[in-house]
């Protein structure tokens, strides 16, 4: 239509008869747009003078009438700091502004009654009538109590939790170089106990404990719930595109039920706000190194070090002095040292991260929308390993009536893990195990063939061993209402989702020898030694998994005068079924074809499963205030799960909590200065957990079923028929329990949250008390061997754990220099109360009484020093000055397995702490955190991995010997020592630390300087992980995170990094 061009019409076209049919169908048009908007303001009651056309039509001009108002005004923060990029809108319609760089904004609005809404990041929305001069101070959200928080199954204000509730704002989680979330947690949060095992791309994520161990019999980690849906990964997710993420610590959890005894993390992504759109662009490029690397002996130096072995032990040496010599002068190049670590592990290995948003939307549509790149390779110096990570979101919230409202949430991830076909198990152990005078390569380039079967852990860790890729493709859908009832009562509302999680993982593993050569000094001949303990194989593995959640609630908000309720009444159903199909087979035709097909039907194994699993919910929550100072909540959940027969398949999960503001009372407030906050809570919660495990982890459901299992014994096959045929059979594996049910943990907690100097000084202070009962456990250690029986687990096991937590955080400024500091702090000690345990068990070993990880080892007085020592104390047969001098517990005078004791430190501490601490000066800006932990202890066994395993260097070089009787050391040993290789207190260190964690600087550039190219803001970051430790690990080059006796693992990493981030 000639009606919507900016060109003027022709004097031709206006005469035409066209143009008559246009003035008439343009009039109509305009006569119909501006009937329907006032049929609508009136039906709303309401009139506006500004009329806004279909956006298509007019490209979002208004049409506007004479009583338009312009408005000018200024927006500063809570030091009167001027804001820039502050959303304005005229509530009620699509008009909007945002604010320059010295916080100035002009917009246009219908008339005086008006009402302007200011929202901007890290502030709380403010609504103010218009005024033709606005002068608007935003508050900080941080700063008040009116913050909003995720609670189960909804929101809360700050001031109204009544729990042990800790939470952290998404933006913390991006000053991690670290693009797994679980490591951003670490150090955030009191309460939470995060350590990090391993560094190695695609399975550094930390473990999370909230409150310590509670359980010996079932699973200990938290459950997680990624916007209302559970068991979502947090792991990998987008840490742009989070939002919150909150930790349910106390009785707070038990609207969770069944699953609530482990804790709850909450975790809220970014959902669209009304403004105009955002892109938002964050691009960074680092570098992983090894934290600690293990040094290990030079060749002369294990020459000698295993002649002394062979010495001690009385065996003959394996190496003359000639070859130490001969190596130790270093001037022939056939007698070199290899440094194996060094060999494997490269010093830096890339990483890169891109990461893309969009965000905006008006009254009716809100959206957020982004995509992420991750790209992590190994330290690995061979390998071909890396990790990829592909993650796409998109929740978009819809209005479609004042009181209706839809929102459809996707999100997608793909994770593509490449492996070497070899374990990292293997390749750290044949790392170890070299011997140093073996190079990698010979002089003419030729792979070494290592110590036998020419497994050199170079070739083992590459492309030549074969590949295992790991993909895991993951949809998430979510469709969710909310429809609000004023017509029934006001703050009346029904509101429900469902989400169809989908998950499958493919795995191949490939694996083919691979040439290394070993070589003749005398001849000066290489030969092919192929390994010949590596077949051409492939595996495939095949996991589907659909996890369905449907929740509907019924809830009510309302105040009346200085009462305020909320409450809701819900149902949640949860479905999840998962197949798994394997196939192997073996003698390929070739190295060159990784198909199966190409494989013999002979050793080949086919198989594959099924897994359900199912729970069903009736929930409810009732929180009361009055005046802001009085706080009561209840809540309930009747849990049924189908880990249970039908007997004990459902119960009941009840919570009540209560808070006082004591600092709102008028006798506290007239009498006592200086605090501008005190409030006491209280809660009580019984909690059940139903994630059965076995000792080493594994699932374990249904055991109140029956269950057989296929026999892989060819010796337990059965023969049937005349030609007697060899039939594969079933055999009973396990006797049910038909009364078994979940474990069940009553909580109790009691806390207080401070403010003081108008809440610049905050502090929160929490002590707990967990007793958890009907932990399974089997009888066997009280029914005797001789019975040939093998009993079912039992609810029978008991443990207690208690501890305090509590956080502390100071922030204020000083004109334009801002800062804050935190400290936030853990202490969980666990105790079981019963474990069944056959009675001649030495009162010393029990666990009964002590500390559900502890420790069982051999007590020692050091290192036996004289021969006289020995002589005159109970010592292992055998035992030499030199050797490990262990305690006679028992007093028998015999060093047995009834010597040893129960020690209550382990490798997760019983302190964890944090401090994070930011300062912020013109664009400036430094963000670090230290972390710590006390109360752990490593278990270090340096020779346990084999007869050949070269010692590491502070070992070596403070061992005991003719002459160094007074050594840190015992004497050289090795894995088969049974007096000095075995788990002693001696081999116990202190795990404590205190550590960098995580440490950004960052510059964001003027935006006077960037508005007249379009762009909001610019962030310049550079900063790093893991980058510095006071620790008494280091002179054992382990991380004191690690968790691994044998030091057999991938190490721990540190990572630096730098970044930009562009807003537009």
């Amino acid at each position: 239509m000639i009606l919507l061009t900016k060109q003027k019409p022709t004097k031709d076209w206006l005469s035409s008869e066209r143009w008559k049919i246009t003035k008439l169908t343009s009039g109509a048009l305009l006569a119909l747009t501006l009937q329907t908007s006032f049929a609508a303001e009136l039906k709303e009651n309401k009139f506006s003078n500004k009329l806004t056309t279909n956006s298509a039509l007019t490209n979002n001009k208004s049409v506007s009438f004479a009583f338009e108002k312009l408005i000018k005004g200024k927006v500063t923060g809570s030091q009167g700091e001027p804001l820039p990029g502050v959303n304005i809108l005229v509530k009620g319609t699509k008009i909007t502004a945002v604010t320059d760089f010295d916080g100035n904004f002009t917009i246009e609005v219908p008339d005086s009654s008006s009402i302007l809404v200011f929202s901007y990041t890290g502030f709380l929305t403010k609504e103010i009538p218009a005024d033709q001069a606005i002068s608007v101070q935003l508050e900080e959200q941080n700063q008040t109590l009116n913050e909003v928080v995720v609670v189960g199954y909804g929101t809360q204000k700050k001031a109204s939790t009544t729990g042990a509730i800790a939470s952290i704002k998404g933006g913390v989680l991006t000053q991690n170089a670290s693009a797994n979330v679980s490591n951003g947690i670490a150090g955030r949060m009191s309460g939470v106990i995060a350590n990090n095992r391993s560094g190695r791309p695609g399975d550094d994520s930390s473990s999370l404990l909230i409150r310590g161990f509670n359980s010996f019999g079932g699973g200990t980690s938290p459950l997680v719930v990624v916007d209302g849906i559970p068991d979502r990964d947090l792991n990998r997710i987008n840490p742009d595109d989070i939002e919150s993420v909150t930790v349910l610590k106390d009785a707070s959890a038990a609207i969770y039920g069944v699953r609530s005894a482990n804790g709850v993390i909450l975790v809220t992504t970014k959902r669209g706000k009304i403004g105009a759109p955002t892109i938002k662009v964050d691009g960074s490029y680092g570098v992983q190194q090894l934290t600690r690397m293990s040094e290990r002996v030079n060749s002369w130096e294990y020459m000698t070090y295993y002649n002394e072995l062979n010495a001690h032990k009385g065996s003959t040496l394996p190496y003359t002095q000639a070859e130490i010599d001969k190596y130790k002068a270093g001037n022939d190049p056939n007698y070199t040292s290899t440094d194996w670590m060094k060999q494997v592990y490269r010093k830096d290995a890339p990483q890169a991260n891109l990461s893309l948003s969009v965000n905006g939307g008006n009254e009716q549509v809100k959206y957020f929308f982004s995509g992420q790149y991750l790209n992590q390779e190994s330290n690995l110096r061979y390998s071909d390993e890396r990790y990829r990570q592909f993650n796409l979101r998109s929740n978009i919230d819809v209005n479609i009536t004042s009181n209706f409202k839809v929102n459809l949430d996707i999100a997608t991830r793909k994770e593509d893990r490449n492996y070497p076909a070899v374990s990292i198990g293997s390749i750290m152990h044949e790392t170890v195990s070299m011997y140093p005078f073996i190079p990698a390569y010979w002089k003419n380039g030729l792979p070494s063939s290592g110590i036998t079967n020419g497994r050199n852990p170079i070739l083992m860790s590459s492309s030549s061993a074969g590949y295992d890729k790991v993909i895991n493709l993951i949809v998430n859908p979510k469709i969710g209402f909310e429809l609000k009832l004023p017509r029934i009562t006001e703050g009346l509302s029904l509101s429900g989702y469902a989400a169809f999680d989908y998950n499958v993982r493919s795995e191949k593993k490939f694996t083919k020898p691979w040439d290394a050569y070993s070589y003749d000094k005398t001849n000066d001949s290489y030969n092919n030694v192929k390994n010949s303990t590596s077949i051409i194989s492939v595996m495939q593995d095949e996991q589907i998994a659909n996890q369905n959640t449907y929740f509907a609630k019924l809830a009510y908000d309302r105040k009346f005068d200085k009462h305020s309720v909320n409450a809701f009444v819900g149902y949640e159903q949860t479905t999840t079924d998962k197949t798994e199909t394997y196939a192997y087979r073996r003698d390929l035709l070739s190295d060159q074809l990784d198909q199966i097909f190409t494989g013999s039907t002979k050793g080949q194994n086919a198989t594959g499963g099924a897994y359900q699993d199912g729970r069903e919910s009736f929930l409810g929550r009732v929180a009361y205030n009055f005046d802001d100072k009085y706080f009561a909540e209840v809540t309930a959940r009747y849990n049924g799960s189908f880990n249970f027969p039908s007997s004990t398949r459902w119960g009941m999960f009840p919570s009540i909590s209560a808070g006082w503001k004591i600092s709102e009372e008028s006798f506290f407030k007239n009498n006592i200065k200086g605090f501008d906050l005190l409030k006491i809570r209280a809660s009580w919660g019984k909690m059940g957990n139903d994630d059965m495990r076995e000792t080493n982890g594994a699932l374990n459901q249904y055991l109140f079923l029956t269950r057989y299992q296929l026999t892989t014994d060819q010796q337990l096959y059965s023969y049937f028929g005349s030609d007697y045929t060899l039939n594969n059979s079933i055999y009973l594996s396990s006797t049910p329990n038909p009364n078994i049910t979940w474990e069940i943990q009553d909580s109790k907690n009691i806390g207080f949250d401070f403010g003081f100097f108008g809440n610049k000084l905050t502090a929160t202070f929490d002590y707990f008390s967990n007793k958890r009962s009907d932990i399974l456990a089997a009888r066997n250690a009280s029914v005797p061997l001789y019975t040939g029986l093998s009993l079912p687990k039992e609810n029978i096991g008991k443990t207690v754990n208690r501890g305090t937590d509590w956080s502390v955080n100071y922030a204020d400024n000083i004109n334009s220099f801002k800062y804050s500091v935190g400290f936030n702090f853990t202490y969980a000690q666990s105790e079981v109360l019963f474990r069944d345990e056959a009675s001649n068990i030495p009162a010393w070993q029990k666990s009964t009484g002590r500390a559900i990880d502890s420790w069982l080892v051999y007590q020692t007085n050091g290192i036996y020093r004289t021969q006289a020592e020995v002589d005159n104390s109970p010592h292992f047969e055998g035992a030499k000055p030199g050797d490990l001098w262990v305690k006679d517990t028992d007093g028998d005078g015999n060093i047995t397995s009834n010597d040893k004791v129960r020690i209550p430190e382990s490798a997760t501490p019983k302190i964890a702490y944090g401090i994070p601490i930011r300062a912020e000066y013109k664009g400036f800006s430094v963000d670090m955190l230290w972390t710590g932990q006390a109360k752990a202890r490593q278990m270090i066994l340096p020779q346990a991995q084999g007869a050949i395993v070269a010692p590491p260097r502070w070992l070596y070089e403070d061992r005991y010997t003719a002459d160094n009787p007074n050594s840190k050391y015992p004497v050289a040993f090795n894995d088969s020592d049974p007096r000095n290789n075995i788990d002693a207190d001696f081999w116990l260190k202190d795990a404590s630390f205190f550590r960098l964690k995580s440490l950004e600087v960052s510059y964001t550039l003027p935006e006077k300087l960037l508005s007249r190219f379009g762009i909001l803001n610019t962030r310049f970051y550079a900063g790093g992980t893991n980058l510095f430790s006071i620790d008494h690990m280091k002179q054992y080059n382990l991380d004191p995170e690690t968790n691994n006796k044998t030091g057999v693992i991938y190490p721990q990493t540190r990572i630096y990094r730098i970044g930009v981030s562009i807003e537009l």
